[in-house]
């Protein structure tokens, strides 16, 4: 008894063949319900969705009582998102046939979900539950009732407190009479879409049905005023006649588009995959398609996201497909790519708070505050595709949400974005008031909103450095005066400072995002009422480093001005461990070299447990190269054994012999005589931060071809 939904998958693949309009049959008054039945079954067979729902619906004009064409014709009424027609049809269904067709029941459910009567339609789910007790999909079709009736019980709650948000339909530049779909913004006054320009019925036969079908293709929109004025066709490499094209994502730096290419393999189903073009020089590439472990040509994937790794910045390409290892309809998948091996790790599920037994699909990834959109039919909503938030990346995901009306309506609603600063953006819908070629539902539009009272707190600081010692122990700093730095202290260049959201959940803090300083040392993070922060230096060198802030309370715009921020610094350049002796030609540490290293080297690895530390042993250059490298090693490794035996981890040290191959003074003078001196200095042992623990993120990563 088992089913899956018809509609999201026309969704998903809107670049799905639209065969729309009808055969060319004339004199169909004339025609017999037999010769009806036959020409809308071969409509159907053949993918034909609107004229199958043309003949069926004059055979029902005919006969009215046959439930097994009733229920068809329902189930053709649902792909087209005709719900109105579909709910009467499946609620007949249900009461003359339940016993045989019992999904007319579920559908008819969810048909009045769609069109907005919840009461009832909880009424519909929990007779249905009852009719399939113990039916071997219970447990499947128990879940999506879960989350349906749930829907429908928060759904007077969120209609009756609607955001504060101005939504307008974007004009017939953009929105025509078929699907659109896919909105990329590139800046405040651009944005890419997908779209069929084909403005009236399209008509075909037996003969021309796989030939001379129009395809989506991508098109641009230029803001003018206060209007969006679309239309124009993105030339190739991007578009190619003939090929579907849609569903894109332009990277956050505008060098990478990835988009979607859709085409029927030898069974006759449609495939997508996902493809990626790199602009080079001013002009876009010939696109690549991505890996074969992601592009499987079994199965679809389709609509790529784009985030990035909090730890090595890495992109994140986000996607949907249907592959059989989800979690059941379509699920969204992640890879990363290794962009200076140009690898992609092995895709993975985002999980169980994202993913359900139905349908997720249509995600974007809002970089500034971490967040992905998506729209769900599984997860409670107030129609049948609702758009979702969850704050996070990859497969660790919270504070899932439904965004709310009247951006979510009774309707399909998906295909959401924000802008960089998150004040508007663009969604797609199939609500009422589109120009449509079928029924006022059946396709979806773009969309415009904007929030009408947007908050923007704007973070700004100076970092300056006040350096330790050699060795990482603090200075006196008694009578320095931090308020009013000195024209001789520079402000720190190039320094990286990471601003982390503290989960309400977990009281944990998660990272956002981060930013490097320039000549003058300034930062500057966008923030969000009503939450706390921790700002962090990133980089081994910084001590310290860690600052808080709190917007609670902040109902209004602002710029915050942070007193001069200094942090203690450190440099990554090797550091002479001064007094550490050995004896002639030994590599056992002396007594005095041991107490050197309880009150330096050991001092710092305890005051910052997170380093990892070489310590490299040099030599001069008497004796031959093999004795001087291994000695040296020797002498490495004791000073690492020392520090063990200190309660120092293993994972935190590596030892190094350079033999003489690094001196820090000559040899030998520049007539060829003995340097003592020199040698004394190149007689050395140093150590050098190297990282620190938990710097590495392991993705598993396989070579494309």
């Amino acid at each position: 008894m088992k089913d899956f939904s018809f509609i999201s998958r026309i969704i998903l693949l809107a670049c799905i063949f639209v065969n729309t309009g009808r055969a060319q049959i004339t004199n169909v008054d004339q025609l017999t319900a037999g010769q009806l039945l036959k020409f809308g079954k071969n409509a159907a067979l053949r993918g034909d969705l609107y004229s199958a729902i043309y003949f069926y619906e004059r055979y029902y004009q005919i006969r009215d009582n046959n439930m097994k064409v009733n229920y068809k014709l329902a189930e053709l009424q649902r792909m087209a998102r005709n719900y109105e027609k579909a709910k009467d049809l499946y609620h007949q269904v249900s009461k003359k046939a339940g016993r045989k067709y019992p999904l007319a029941q579920f559908y008819y459910a969810q048909m009045l979900k769609s069109t907005g009567y919840y009461d009832d339609a909880i009424k519909e789910f929990n007779r249905f539950k009852r009719t399939i007790k113990g039916d071997k999909d219970e447990k499947y079709y128990g879940r999506l009732i879960k989350s349906a009736i749930e829907g429908c019980d928060s759904a007077k709650s969120i209609i009756s407190n609607p955001l504060n948000v101005t939504i307008e339909r974007l004009n017939s530049s953009i929105n025509g009479p078929h699907i659109e779909q896919s909105p990329v913004p590139v800046n405040d006054t651009l944005f890419l879409y997908a779209s069929l320009r084909v403005d009236s019925l399209v008509f075909f036969t037996d003969a021309n049905a796989d030939t001379g079908i129009p395809v989506r293709q991508y098109y641009m929109a230029t803001r003018k005023d206060l209007d969006w004025q679309g239309g124009k066709l993105i030339p190739e490499p991007i578009n190619i006649p003939g090929v579907e094209t849609c569903n894109g994502a332009l990277s956050r730096d505008g060098k990478r588009f990835y988009f979607t290419r859709c085409a029927k393999n030898w069974q006759g189903n449609v495939i997508c995959g996902i493809y990626v073009s790199f602009l080079k020089d001013g002009i876009w590439q010939k696109p690549i398609p991505l890996p074969p472990a992601i592009n499987d040509p079994n199965y679809t994937a389709t609509q790529p996201a784009l985030g990035r790794t909090a730890r090595t910045n890495r992109e994140i390409i986000y996607f949907v497909s249907d592959r059989p290892e989800g979690r059941g309809g379509l699920d969204i998948w992640y890879t990363v790519w290794d962009d200076k091996r140009n690898l992609y790790s092995k895709p993975r599920n985002l999980g169980s708070k994202i993913n359900t037994v139905a349908d997720e699909m249509t995600p974007f990834y809002h970089l500034t505050s971490r967040t992905l959109y998506f729209s769900s039919n599984g997860l409670p909503g107030i129609g049948g595709l609702d758009i979702f938030s969850a704050f996070g990346e990859r497969n660790k995901w919270m504070r899932v949400s439904n965004i709310g009306y009247p951006i979510n309506t009774s309707y399909d609603d998906l295909y959401f974005t924000r802008s960089r600063t998150g004040e508007d953006g663009f969604f797609a819908s199939n609500r009422p008031g589109s120009v449509s070629i079928n029924n006022e539902t059946c396709c979806d539009d773009l969309y415009y909103y904007r929030w009408n009272e947007f908050i923007i707190i704007t973070v700004k600081g100076t970092i300056y450095p006040f350096e330790k010692d050699k060795y990482g122990r603090k200075r006196d700093l008694s009578n320095f005066d931090f308020m009013n730095p000195s024209a001789e202290i520079k402000p720190l260049k190039d320094a990286t400072i990471a601003l982390y959201l503290k989960d309400k959940e977990t009281g944990e803090y998660v990272f956002m995002e981060r930013y490097t300083t320039g000549d003058d040392g300034v930062f500057f993070f966008s923030l969000f009422p009503d939450q706390d922060y921790q700002f962090k230096m990133e980089g081994f060198q910084y001590f310290e480093s860690e600052m808080y802030m709190s917007t609670e309370n902040f109902n209004f715009s602002d710029t915050i001005e942070m007193p001069p921020i200094w942090v203690n610094v450190l440099t990554d350049k090797p550091v002479v461990l001064e007094n550490i002796y050995y004896e002639f030609n030994s590599a056992e540490l002396s007594e005095r070299s041991r107490n050197v290293l309880d009150t330096t080297l050991l001092v710092l690895m305890k005051e910052a447990p997170e380093f990892i530390i070489e310590i490299s042993a040099h030599t001069d250059s008497i004796g031959d190269y093999e004795y001087n490298m291994n000695l040296s090693q020797q002498r490495a490794n004791n000073v690492v054994k020392y520090l063990i035996s200190k309660g120092i981890s293993s994972d935190r040290l590596v030892a190094k012999g350079y033999g003489a191959l690094v001196p820090v003074a000559p040899n030998f003078l520049p007539d060829g005589s003995d340097n003592p001196e020199g040698r004394e200095k190149n007689r050395r042992t140093e150590f050098r931060i190297i990282g620190t623990i938990g710097q590495q993120e392991e993705d598993e990563i396989f070579d494309e071809k």
